[in-house]
């Protein structure tokens, strides 16, 4: 059986002011895609989840652990499970980022 979706036709949630997602997800893994407006300062936070985030629009400085690392259109960083994190939107501009979580996350469905 295929799954088949596009992003632009996936209802969006609103995850918290200034945040919202859109997901997509099979029964081990899930990509959300996620609309982070430059007012919207995710907390730090951590979970048991592996995580790639792919950075598709804007400019963000992303705490993993003790590293900060400067992320862009077209970068791609890897989250292991229970390594605390955010990210910070950089000037005025909205990020788009594409998450890939395994195992699916509960708390997005």
């Amino acid at each position: 059986m295929v799954k088949k979706a596009n992003f632009s036709q996936i209802k969006e949630k609103v995850a918290r002011e200034g945040v919202t997602r859109r997901v997509f997800s099979g029964e081990k893994s899930m990509m959300v895609l996620n609309t982070i407006k430059a007012f919207a300062k995710p907390a730090l936070h951590q979970h048991p989840h592996e995580q790639i985030t792919y950075i598709l629009a804007g400019e963000c400085d992303f705490t993993l652990g003790e590293d900060l690392v400067r992320l862009g259109p077209g970068d791609v960083i890897l989250v292991p499970p229970d390594v605390p994190h955010t990210l910070t939107p950089l000037g005025q501009e909205t990020i788009i980022n594409l998450d890939v979580f395994t195992p699916i996350r509960d708390d997005y469905l």
